[in-house]
């Protein structure tokens, strides 16, 4: 069993929110399982290779019982025939078992399995099974390899196993199963004074700021590339939030951001290797950073996380990634680790 933490792709924080669910973030060969803090799986398969990419969720929420939902994504621009038209049926074959067909609704919004045709997908993924899709002159495979610890480590995650509910370790444990949590409520504040503030470079005030930026931390790439312009945004509390380039890749750049007094003279919180945006929520007013980065220069696969300015510091708000890298421009799926409920203040 291959087993991989995808968390890779995205840059480790100590501002989380508190939870009692933790989320994980992991791959099993080609299947991907990624839990939230509400207690939320979601477990998604693909081709076994870059070709002819395609992908099938399964989502869960935690509690007793709770049923599957199933959804289908295909790239929709392939060469030739093998492009998907909307309004086509696709049919789904499990071990040359026709489950039936499901019609193509729309490129931009995945396709939705039927409960019958969820429940006997999952079934095969219990042990071999051959997955194919077919329109057209087209047959697209979804690979088995990892299915089945995918769904042992779900049900482990969920407290399902040896238990009526169990996806694949079923039994008659009447122990309680994980129970579902609300997502925690983040309260932010709201940023009255939204005007940015540009430092040049060979300005008095630059230079001390940045003096004072470097000193709090040395970890960017070289001093070339931490020299570049500041930009600083007002925050409440007479705080402002200074953004500086830190590292240009060939691909993504990740900012160097810091919390100051608004005199410029200390800094009080550092956000370094976490975020390559900031700005301003427009409808609510927030202050908010954001991080956004690639798991390869294709763009295939995507991580990220956002943080809100709550009067005090930046707080995490989310956490999120789009799966493993197999050709699906921009990633095949939102897969959240880390959810909350903004409140404005």
């Amino acid at each position: 069993m291959k087993k991989v933490i995808l968390l890779s792709l995205l840059p480790f924080t100590a501002m989380a929110a508190s939870t009692s669910i933790k989320g994980i973030g992991e791959i099993y060969q080609d299947w991907d399982l990624i839990c939230d803090n509400t207690g939320t799986c979601r477990m998604a398969g693909y081709q076994e290779n870059r070709d002819d990419p395609v992908s099938i969720l399964f989502t869960r929420e935690a509690g007793e019982n709770t049923p599957v939902e199933g959804e289908l994504t295909i790239l929709p621009f392939g060469e030739n025939d093998r492009d998907i038209q909307v309004g086509q049926d696709i049919e789904i074959w499990l071990n040359d078992k026709s489950l039936g067909t499901i019609k193509h609704i729309s490129d931009s919004n995945p396709d939705k399995l039927s409960e019958e045709q969820t429940k006997a997908i999952l079934s095969g993924l219990t042990k071999e099974s051959e997955i194919r899709l077919t329109y057209g002159k087209t047959t697209l495979r979804v690979s088995d390899r990892g299915a089945a610890a995918v769904m042992l480590r779900m049900d482990e995650f969920q407290q399902r196993l040896n238990t009526p509910s169990a996806l694949i370790r079923q039994g008659q444990e009447k122990h309680a199963v994980l129970a579902p949590q609300t997502a925690p409520k983040i309260e932010v504040a709201s940023v009255n004074n939204r005007k940015k503030i540009g430092l040049k470079r060979g300005e008095k005030q630059y230079d001390n700021v940045l003096a004072l930026l470097r000193k709090a931390y040395n970890g960017c790439k070289d001093e070339d590339e931490v020299s570049q312009d500041i930009t600083l945004y007002p925050l409440t509390q007479n705080k402002v939030l200074a953004e500086v380039l830190c590292v240009r890749g060939a691909y993504q750049r990740t900012n160097y951001y810091a919390v100051l007094d608004d005199k410029l003279s200390k800094v009080e919180q550092i956000l370094a290797g976490l975020y390559n945006e900031a700005g301003y929520d427009e409808k609510q007013g927030y202050a908010f950073v954001r991080g956004t980065y690639k798991g390869r220069g294709l763009g295939d696969c995507l991580g990220g996380q956002d943080a809100a300015w709550n009067g005090k510091i930046f707080i995490r708000t989310s956490k999120w990634t789009t799966g493993s890298c197999k050709g699906f421009g921009g990633g095949a799926w939102q897969l959240p680790i880390f959810v909350s409920d903004i409140v404005v203040k």
